[in-house]
């Protein structure tokens, strides 16, 4: 997510400078002895049999995400920026911190809140980190998911790539593993927030059970 306006009001001259096919042979010397013929019969009653047996935890293994397996993960997310503070200059660089909140679609459903630490440089490329606890469900579990990411942006452009770790899950997500990136635009204002974005984001959730 790339922010022109996140600069702006504090150093404007930085906007100016980121099937299954079951396949049954028939042998034909089966039919030439009648005790081959029966054991024929029996052994295709047993493989249906088996077969029938285990449908239901097959289908019930496509219904539910699979315990340690990488699930993928996809959708978007709309960030709302708020000062914390105003911007402090150390040395060439400027520092910006913001109380960040935001919906999110797709795999991750739900509402994040956190804060936001921006490092603007002299070339108007911006480093940046924060933490933010997602609060809603990720393939249809429930709870709550403490979110750790960093990334780089520009300030002239408002383009942001971010990486996102989720660990310290509750509820329905404890010992969710969730590894995802994220690219993002920033842009003008919106009622309630200084700044505003919106992304897509990418990657994949593990369960733990």
């Amino acid at each position: 997510m790339e922010r022109p306006y996140k600069t702006s009001k504090e150093i404007p001259e930085l906007c100016l400078s980121v099937p299954l096919v079951m396949c049954m042979k028939t042998y034909n010397w089966f039919n030439r002895n009648r005790f081959l013929s029966h054991l024929r019969t029996s052994f295709c009653a047993l493989a249906i049999a088996s077969a029938v047996l285990t449908l239901p935890s097959s289908e019930a293994s496509r219904r539910e995400p699979a315990a340690g397996r990488p699930e993928p993960a996809s959708g978007g997310f709309f960030p709302c920026f708020n000062y914390a503070g105003p911007p402090r200059q150390v040395g060439d660089n400027l520092i910006i911190t913001f109380n960040v909140s935001g919906a999110a679609t797709g795999t991750f459903t739900g509402s994040s809140v956190g804060t936001e630490l921006d490092v603007v440089h002299p070339d108007g490329s911006i480093s940046l980190h924060g933490t933010l606890l997602f609060t809603g469900s990720i393939n249809g579990r429930s709870g709550t998911l403490l979110l750790s990411y960093e990334g780089i942006g520009n300030a002239v452009t408002g383009h942001e790539t971010l990486r996102f770790v989720g660990r310290e899950g509750t509820g329905d997500l404890a010992g969710i593993y969730a590894n995802v990136t994220a690219e993002g635009d920033v842009g003008a204002p919106e009622p309630g927030c200084d700044l505003s974005g919106q992304g897509t984001y990418a990657g994949h959730v593990i369960f733990a059970r």
